[in-house]
């Protein structure tokens, strides 16, 4: 170890789910990692503070080959971490107006991706005309305080992992032979290869490396937590296909989640991660984004217009109650909007041993194991 910093053969930066796996799956493969992560623990942005929606597929009727490879990693995670699932009866729900996909569409697409869904009465539910057809589904949601415990375990298993908390890579070098890395406690850190998993962080961590941004878009998002009433409890509403909402269970907590396609986004970004609330606190920049929903300049709620939208739908009795809601910054490939993919990016720098790994799935990080051999 030199005095001004630390040695490593390999670095990941980015404490969330899949810079975790990314450990794991390095320290397997015989190499000493150090995984640095900004915050006290791990996993607690955008991987906390999510739908918890464990994708089989459903959700992308525009993408076939995104549903396809969902429904696979769906199986496989399920298999790995048991513990972290949480079944209920999901239903999906074909708005009537102004869906992208039709009923007659979604039934073709459920068959061509071979799985299993029951016709059920949307009347039971939903208010008369806003619904076309509606399916119960297998879907479950996880949680990801589980899953968080399930992989600090691992980690702290492996003698050949450490975890730097409370640090935050502000810049750096990348060469043919080796990486150097700047941190924000003005020590350096040098390694053989780095694999940046920062998701909201990835363009502006690029960008301190001297490194191409990639085609992303950031988006500060509102997740609504909240309870309803006992008809609806173990139970989880997804209206499609558009611009529409979904509702469900929050891991194994009592809460549910709402979001919204077009009222989840409080705030827009192109090529990094910056928002005019960020003008209004110190520490909060688009390398070191600052916990957005402890935050005192957070963006208003659009909590009243996201429960109008699903009074729109649900029946009176079964309101949405609010409790709180959670802040955070996602980021999308800006391609991605055009049918709706989510596509699982792991991409090496030509003659530089830099790795960058972006996904919005979270059952797709078994993609790494093949990938960072």
């Amino acid at each position: 170890m030199r005095d001004t910093g630390y040695e490593s053969k390999r670095v990941v930066v980015g404490g969330g789910l899949f810079g975790c796996y990314a450990a794991l799956v390095l320290a397997d493969y015989g190499h000493d990692v150090l995984l640095i992560e900004q915050s006290s623990t791990l996993m607690s942005r955008a991987s906390f503070v999510n739908q918890a929606r464990l994708h089989t597929g459903l959700h992308y009727p525009r993408s076939i080959l995104t549903a396809t490879e969902a429904l696979s990693q769906y199986r496989k995670f399920r298999a790995r971490f048991p513990q972290a699932i949480r079944d209920f009866r999901q239903i999906y729900a074909i708005s009537a107006h102004n869906s992208k996909t039709s009923a007659a569409d979604f039934t073709s697409f459920v068959a061509r991706l071979g799985v299993n869904t029951d016709e059920v009465d949307p009347m039971r539910w939903f208010r008369i005309g806003t619904v076309s057809r509606a399916f119960e589904v297998e879907e479950p949601s996880f949680d990801s305080t589980i899953l968080c415990r399930l992989l600090l375990e691992e980690i702290s298993a492996r003698p050949n992992i450490a975890i730097q908390f409370n640090t935050s890579v502000i810049g750096g070098t990348a060469l043919r032979d080796r990486v150097v890395l700047h941190l924000d406690n003005e020590r350096t850190v040098e390694a053989e290869g780095v694999f940046l998993a920062t998701y909201a962080g990835t363009n502006a961590l690029r960008h301190s490396l001297g490194l191409t941004p990639m085609p992303l878009t950031f988006e500060l998002t509102e997740v609504l937590l909240g309870n309803v009433s006992s008809e609806l409890s173990n139970m989880g509403f997804t209206v499609m296909d558009g611009p529409f909402w979904s509702m469900m269970p929050f891991g194994h907590s009592d809460q549910v989640t709402l979001t919204s396609v077009g009222l989840t986004p409080l705030r827009r970004s192109k090529d990094e991660a910056s928002f005019d609330c960020q003008s209004l606190r110190d520490g909060c920049t688009a390398l070191q984004l600052a916990d957005c929903t402890q935050c005192h300049v957070r963006p208003a709620s659009a909590s009243i217009h996201q429960l109008q939208q699903v009074k729109l739908f649900l029946k009176n009795e079964f309101a949405f109650r609010p409790t709180r809601s959670l802040l955070t910054v996602k980021a999308i490939l800006s391609t991605s909007q055009v049918d709706d993919a989510r596509p699982t990016l792991i991409h090496r720098e030509p003659d530089l041993n830099v790795t960058t790994i972006f996904s919005g799935k979270v059952s797709t990080l078994f993609d790494l194991e093949k990938e960072l051999s």
